[in-house]
This record gives C-alpha cells, structure tokens and sequence, in this order.
C-alpha cells in the first residue's frame, strides 16, 4: 500500500514535523546560489529579465534574486520586494513593497508601499488592503470605511482567516453535514500560512530543496486573468509558478459536491491531477480543465496541451456530506508532500482538527 503520510499523530499541533524534506527534487528553472550573511550584492548572479530561470541568492532572513539594472527582488517572511538595494540588502532608494499583515486569528492584510526607501524605512505613506486583497495604486475614499468595519468584525473571536465564522459554518463541522464556504476557505488559507512559517523557519541551505505551496481558494476567478492576477499581485514581476512548486485549487461544484486540483508545470509538460472522493469520468471535469488550461495559457503566453490524470489510490467517500472535508484532507495531502503516498486520515480526524482550528 506504500508509506502511510498522515498519521493519527499529525495534528494541527504538531504538523511542525512535516518540516523534513528528505527526497525532494528541486524546482524547475529555479537554481540556487547560496551565500553567507556578508556576500556582496556585485557578487550575486544577475538574471537577464524576469522571464528567464531565477538564480536564487539563499541568505538567513530573505531570498534574493538579482535584474539588470540594479534591481532586486526581496522575499522575506511576510514581505515582497522590488526595487534598489544597498549593501547590507536594506531597501534603499525607489522600490515598492507588498507587506503581509497576519493577527493571531490568521486574519491577514496587505499594506502595499510604492516610493522611495532609505535603509529599510519608507518615507511615505502606505495602501492597506483591510480584506487581504491587493489594492490599485490610487488611494480611495471606500478604503476607509471598509477599513472601520473591518475592525469592527475583527474584535470578535469568531473572526478567523479572514472569513466570518457563523453558527451554520461551526455547525457544519459537526459528522453528517458538509463543510460550508468559510470553513473549507479558511482552512486553505491556514495551510497557506503554515507552509510559509516552515518554509521560513527552515535554515538558508535547506530552503532550495522545500517544495512551496500556494493553494487557491474556491472562491478564485479562474474564468478571469485580470481578477486572478490581482491575487497574485506581488508576484507580478516573477513566475509564481518557479516559486511556488505545489499548485493546488480548491473546486466547490456546488455546495455538495467538492474536489482538489493539483496544476504541476514542468519545462516539457503541464499536468492537472484531480483529487475526487467521489470519482466521476473526465467529462465531469471538463469546464475547469478547461479553464485552468486558458488561465495558464495566458500566464504562460504559450498553447499548453495539458494532461488530465484522475487521481487513483486515493480515499473514497461512501456519503453525500464528506466530499469537502476529504478536499481539506487533499490539500494538506499536498503541503505535506504526501502525492504519491497512501493518507491515513479520516473525516472525523480531519473534522477535529477544524473544530479546533475553529472553535479554540
């Protein structure tokens, strides 16, 4: 049957151990220069423009990568940068910054800094974004007032992962109800900052072998490039796809009936897999297949032929209400490096493990 992945052990407390990443490969068009904390920024590899493959500098706090013209990108822990730098890597001179606020609850927000910058200090004002969204460039009057209400919300402890908890959605982690929007969402969003507080905590030398993960919610326009982008936002001078190697969407075909897709790009092969605990035929599938393909055609800016493979070996469900919590447990399959190896979790392990995300 294979390596079990996920055992009754592997809890939201002590997910920490998925940390170790014996066996994996490194990302496609990505390759890495690691340097120690007093490297000089004239010694790093400079790459020709950002459509090329990214030499990435490993460094203690942050990943560097280099453009002509003395321009640099920034990845820190909770921020994206580009612009100029000086010789201790301090944002200096004209840059923008993409800064991700995250509160106790998970509830995260993006303040976004467009100017110029002198030793890691920004000398104008910023653009907060109150519902974790990226903001347009323009300040605007609406901001304000979302912003007041938003804290309003925020004060209450059933505010968590930026989605408001309910008595339904609580309701619905209980056995025999599907899970609602919010809880599906916002467990998503959880994975997402746990995959980048490891990927973070991990040692500068370890960190090019850690196969990132970004996983879209089922609220995402896929049917939209200009909606997408904007959630993407700070990665609009870089290839997502080369930073983040695990690609996953949460697909909600209605409000019973959940999936997990997982987009793998290679330089010679795209491939969507999905992960169904209630398998149907690949006409089923055919509408997202189908927009995936257009979304990563344009983002690409090439005719992709993609190859749908449906996922076998993997948990089925026998009711009509565990289709999304087994897309939960798909997800965390796929930020646990565990696609090609057997899940031992069940519904009601995965169920208390959101109860408690949730409820505590």
């Amino acid at each position: 049957m294979g390596n079990n992945c996920v055992s009754e052990s592997d809890s939201l407390i002590n997910e920490d151990t998925q940390a170790k990443f014996n066996k994996i490969e490194s990302r496609p068009g990505i390759y890495a220069v690691e340097h120690s904390s007093n490297t000089c920024v004239e010694s790093i590899s400079i790459m020709s423009s950002p459509d090329c493959a990214y030499p990435i500098t490993f460094k203690e706090n942050m990943d560097v990568i280099a453009f002509k013209g003395h321009k640099f990108a920034i990845f820190e822990r909770h921020s994206v940068y580009y612009g100029e730098i000086n010789q201790k890597y301090q944002k200096n001179g004209k840059g923008k910054l993409y800064l991700q606020d995250v509160d106790k609850n998970g509830n995260q927000k993006l303040v976004i800094k467009k100017g110029i910058f002198k030793n890691n200090k920004y000398l104008e004002s910023g653009q907060i974004s109150p519902k974790g969204e990226c903001l347009d460039e323009t300040l605007d009057s609406k901001i304000t007032e979302a912003l007041d209400s938003q804290n309003s919300l925020m004060q209450n402890e059933c505010y968590k992962y930026n989605k408001w908890i309910n008595d339904k959605d609580l309701n619905s982690i209980r056995d025999t109800n599907q899970l609602r929007s919010n809880i599906v969402n916002g467990y998503i969003q959880y994975l997402q900052q746990l995959d980048e507080k490891l990927y973070w905590d991990t040692p500068p030398h370890k960190r090019e072998k850690f196969e990132r993960t970004i996983i879209f919610q089922s609220n995402c326009p896929l049917d939209s490039y200009d909606e997408f982008t904007q959630l993407i936002k700070q990665f609009r001078f870089v290839k997502f796809w080369l930073i983040y190697k695990k690609i996953g969407f949460v697909i909600e075909h209605n409000p019973n009936r959940w999936y997990f897709v997982e987009v793998q790009i290679t330089e010679d092969e795209f491939k969507i897999n999905i992960y169904d605990s209630i398998k149907c035929s690949k006409a089923f599938y055919q509408k997202i297949t189908h927009k995936l393909i257009q979304l990563f055609q344009k983002l690409l800016n090439h005719n992709l032929e993609a190859k749908v493979i449906i996922k076998d070996n993997i948990p089925q469900s026998y009711n009509t209400y565990d289709s999304a919590v087994y897309t939960c447990i798909f997800a965390r399959m796929l930020r646990c490096n565990c696609r090609n190896k057997v899940l031992n979790m069940s519904p009601s392990q995965m169920r208390s493990d959101l109860e408690r995300l949730f409820l505590n």
